[in-house]
């Protein structure tokens, strides 16, 4: 294409020739041109609507300004201090909750495996001090004071996950030892207790291996714990009798039954209906006699049993002596 420009008196021709490439930078410094102008129009409208409506320019655009950043940086502070107060008073919560623990397994740990329950784990130990708490850091950033909360969070989460295990194990491992009353109704009054006494038939002082629980004909004998019925048999002694070997050495022995629902081999549990009081064997009355040995030495089985203290001997009512074993 080609432009023809005559100017003035002096009819001064002049030819401009049009191509396709031209165009298209003629358009494009046109189209540059009101780019520019409408952004300058853009900065300064936005510049002057934020003097004049700034809360409406704010929502056009999602702008703020610092003042209204340091308040909402401040504000997550204020929640992050919040979030580790209460993840402080967990801890002190957790911590008070693992003491109390402790105290009740103590009390249900038998005297004669409390040191095991109680003995430090051995091996050297060592390594760096990092003390577990929640605190903000006022000289870090907020990312970074919450990128640590989240890591002491799942430290937390860890060691309650230990606890739980570890708790697990513990009420497993007492859940084997014969440590429940044996006797399956409401505990009832002991007859004899452990150690030297008059023997009922010969009334000479003799050992007795055991406890006996004063009990009426009938009354369910269960399992003091988790075991395997080791034994049941009957001799002139002990009448019917069954044994149960629990873990830790522990042997469980319930004598002069007048039923007995278990055969050896079984698996029992804490709890479990095996035998009815009777008085089979070398007794002057309906009771069970009860012995716990240890390695296959006998024990005392107060030292063993959870059992109300206030309980203690209790005479016969229909004949005034105490119902006897052995």
């Amino acid at each position: 294409m080609q432009l023809i420009w005559i100017s003035g008196a002096t009819s001064k021709v002049q030819k401009f020739n049009i191509t396709p490439k031209g165009l298209m930078k003629i358009g494009s410094v046109i189209g540059v041109f009101f780019l520019l102008c409408g952004m300058g129009v853009h900065f300064i409208g936005f510049k002057v609507a934020l003097q004049v409506r700034p809360d409406f320019a704010r929502s056009l655009s999602g702008v703020v300004t610092f003042e209204e950043l340091d308040a909402l940086d401040a504000s997550y502070k204020e929640q992050l201090v919040q979030l580790q107060e209460q993840l402080s008073k967990s801890l002190e919560k957790i911590t008070e909750l693992k003491t109390l623990k402790d105290r009740f397994a103590d009390l249900a740990t038998p005297a004669p495996v409390k040191s095991k329950f109680n003995e430090p784990s051995s091996g050297a130990r060592g390594g760096p001090l990092k003390p577990f708490t929640f605190k903000v850091d006022a000289n870090k950033s907020i990312d970074k004071n919450f990128s640590e909360t989240v890591q002491s969070s799942k430290d937390l989460n860890q060691i309650l996950t230990k606890f739980k295990n570890d708790w697990s194990q513990q009420y497993d491992w007492l859940n084997q030892l014969p440590i429940g009353i044996p006797v399956a109704s409401q505990f009832g009054s002991m007859s004899s207790n452990y150690g030297m006494r008059v023997d009922p038939f010969t009334k000479n002082l003799a050992f007795h291996s055991g406890i006996d629980f004063q009990a009426s004909p009938g009354t369910g004998i269960v399992a003091s714990g988790y075991g395997t019925i080791s034994k049941v048999g009957t001799d002139a002694v002990y009448g019917r009798y069954v044994e149960i070997s629990h873990s830790d050495g522990f042997v469980s022995k319930y004598a002069h039954a007048q039923k007995v629902f278990v055969k050896q081999g079984e698996q029992v549990s804490k709890g479990q209906l095996i035998a009815e009081v009777g008085s089979t064997g070398r007794s002057t009355g309906p009771h069970l006699h009860y012995e716990i040995t240890r390695n296959g030495s006998n024990l005392n089985p107060a030292q063993v049993l959870l059992m109300p203290r206030q309980n203690s001997l209790a005479t016969s009512p229909k004949s005034g002596t105490a119902v006897a074993s052995q």
